[in-house]
């Protein structure tokens, strides 16, 4: 089944580090997926995993039971730079000995991640291929690391449902419209 899945992370010690977002100072506070139906559209609320409510050990391990090797295609993630998060998730995995093989999380787990259709929509170039560039996604994200430093968690969340639900109506366009633009341009014989 596919499903909305993003990450937000934060400072790991209350000390500011570059905005590389390293899983070494970084830990993940918050983990939030959606079951989507064949069209894009939500079958269930979203639900968001709180390292605040919790702990970040208690978010992972809850999660830890969607990827595993023996049920890789009942969590099919969809996203923006998943890859991205299924790494950091694994990075931060390792700290509570959840040791999880690389080859697993980079190629076996399905992904279907639009990040690579937004460099292509811009031209194949990097530079303004963001997700905000193409929805109504709050270009505030960078923030999330300081909302959490100063414990401002409504806007965290008030960040990530404005990021879900323009992830999502994007997400329904695509696959409304792709799908015709291959049968409009003759593609693979069609």
């Amino acid at each position: 089944m596919r499903y909305y899945f993003d990450t937000e992370v934060g400072y790991e010690n209350d000390i500011k580090f570059s905005r590389s977002l390293d899983p070494r100072h970084y830990k993940i506070i918050t983990i939030q997926y959606q079951p989507l139906d064949d069209s894009g559209c939500p079958l269930s609320n979203l639900r968001i995993l709180k390292e605040w409510e919790s702990s970040e050990e208690k978010i992972i391990k809850e999660f830890a039971n969607f990827i595993t090797p023996k049920k890789t295609w009942d969590f099919i993630p969809v996203g923006y730079n998943v890859i991205f998060d299924l790494g950091f998730f694994k990075a931060r995995a390792e700290k509570y000995g959840m040791d999880y093989d690389e080859w697993m999380i980079y190629h076996r787990v399905p992904i279907i991640d639009l990040k690579h259709i937004c460099i292509g929509m811009n031209g194949f170039n990097f530079l303004d291929s963001g997700l905000d560039k193409f929805c109504n996604k709050p270009r505030d994200g960078f923030l999330v690391p300081e909302w959490y430093l100063n414990k401002e968690y409504a806007k965290i969340i008030d960040y990530i449902r404005g990021e879900n639900e323009a992830f999502i109506c994007f997400y329904q366009k695509l696959r409304e419209k792709l799908p015709r633009f291959r049968v409009e341009n003759k593609f693979y014989n069609y």
